[in-house]
């Protein structure tokens, strides 16, 4: 991808689809793609933050480590995605820490200081990126609703849900990560997360593969998550 696609590449993102064309080709002059393979660090926890990321092409992974040596995952972001706002803008460090999790993922990394000091200088600016970032905590908040309050099972047909898929008589969900990654995103178990795929299966509900889940039931899933009684 070369450097004249860095206009392109910000206009996508949610922050910048309603800024002037200026404004943009300011933010561009600031921002350098970033290619990285799968298992790269992108940042650590604790780290200084002087940029923030949009993801291009690919996937990664925002996570903590307990004092156990545990991974939590907080977040799975994959293309068009953006992340470590925050930590720029307010906390100067990073609190997670980030990892690619697909091969050849391109991120677009936006330089820090200039941007900050564009935030607060232009009017036009501020707002696109304020709503952009209140959409966004709308979100974590039912991500964290979900956590706290509803079961394993609701939590993955939901999950499955939401998902684009593929075909019309069966249609089939990509996981896009591995199983492992995705029972931590749930904040499940993987024998969990193997245990509901196994019980759904057999009840006829889903076609468990390896790369993918295909959805046999809809209705019976669409029940589930919304928290009436099944196999969980």
């Amino acid at each position: 991808m070369s450097e004249a696609g860095l206009d392109v590449a910000l206009r996508a993102l949610p922050h910048f689809k309603a800024v002037p064309a200026d404004l943009v080709a300011q933010v561009a002059s600031m921002s350098r793609f970033v290619r990285l393979d799968v298992g790269a660090i992108v940042f650590r926890e604790g780290d200084p933050c002087r940029q923030f990321y949009a993801i291009v092409n690919g996937a990664v992974k925002l996570y903590r480590v307990s004092a156990d040596g545990r991974e939590q995952v907080v977040h799975n972001f994959h293309a068009g995605a953006t992340f470590a706002e925050a930590a720029l803008l307010s906390f100067g460090r990073f609190p997670v820490s980030a990892m690619v999790t697909e091969s050849s993922t391109v991120l677009l990394e936006i330089g820090g200081e200039r941007f900050v000091e564009l935030l607060r200088t232009d009017a036009r600016l501020a707002p696109a990126v304020i709503g952009s970032l209140c959409m966004r905590l709308a979100q974590l908040v039912e991500r964290v609703d979900e956590l706290s309050l509803v079961q394993a099972g609701a939590r993955l047909a939901r999950w499955l849900l939401r998902q684009p898929a593929r075909g019309t008589s069966e249609p089939a969900v990509e996981l896009g990560l591995a199983k492992k990654e995705l029972a931590a995103h749930l904040a499940m178990t993987p024998e969990t997360l193997s245990r509901l795929l196994s019980r759904w299966e057999s009840e006829g509900w889903i076609r468990n593969e390896r790369t993918r889940v295909a959805l046999r039931d809809g209705p019976a899933l669409l029940r589930l998550a919304d928290g009436e009684s099944g196999p969980t």
